[in-house]
């Protein structure tokens, strides 16, 4: 009689599993775990509470990206160690895309993207802020942010390390310095001693 009764049993079970899964909220399964409050990759970071502190000791809180992109000279000196650990990070995240070398010829060209050549002519004549805030706030078009991964001392030491990669070409100078040498050009043009 159990066996003549199979496919009633079988319905029955199926039934019970469908509307027991309903019940509990589990259907559809797949989807309950990811939606979830949680930052998805590529979401834009979360902003940390004001008067936050590193772990290093650093204030978090972020300035507006158009006041690190003013930054003419990396306030981290190009020390052995800082340009040690920009390698270590840029190999750990940089290095997929723009490649061993920042020529943009990373593996994921394969994947139909074309990232920048980091030493382009465009790059190198950038300051040494904008870097920064391309790294910590994300490129214009698709580069992500990484500023949950990558802290702010270790992208200037990324800065630094992508300038070695550049050939070290001359820093930009500062803007009292450039408004020095533009006026004292000035001064000797006005006297005629030169020109």
């Amino acid at each position: 009689m159990f066996v003549k009764n199979m496919k009633y049993y079988l319905l029955v079970v199926l039934m019970f599993t469908f509307f027991g899964v309903s019940e509990a909220g589990a259907f559809p399964w797949n989807f309950d775990m990811w939606i979830q409050p949680s930052i998805v990759p590529y979401e834009e970071p979360v902003i940390y509470p004001k008067l936050s502190v590193s772990t290093t000791g650093f204030r978090i809180e972020p300035l507006p990206r158009e006041d690190f992109e003013l930054i003419t000279r990396n306030p981290v000196p190009a020390t052995p160690e800082s340009v040690e650990n920009g390698q270590e990070a840029y190999n750990t995240y940089c290095i997929v895309c723009h490649g061993p070398e920042g020529k943009g010829d990373g593996p994921v060209i394969k994947r139909g993207f074309y990232p920048l050549n980091l030493a382009s002519p465009g790059v190198i004549g950038r300051t040494d802020g904008y870097i920064y805030a391309y790294i910590r706030y994300g490129g214009k078009v698709m580069m992500p942010s990484y500023r949950e991964s990558i802290t702010a001392e270790e992208a200037w030491d990324v800065v630094n390390y992508v300038r070695k990669l550049q050939g070290n070409p001359d820093p930009k100078p500062e803007p009292d310095q450039a408004e020095e040498k533009d006026t004292a050009e000035e001064s000797v043009q006005e006297d005629g001693s030169t020109n």
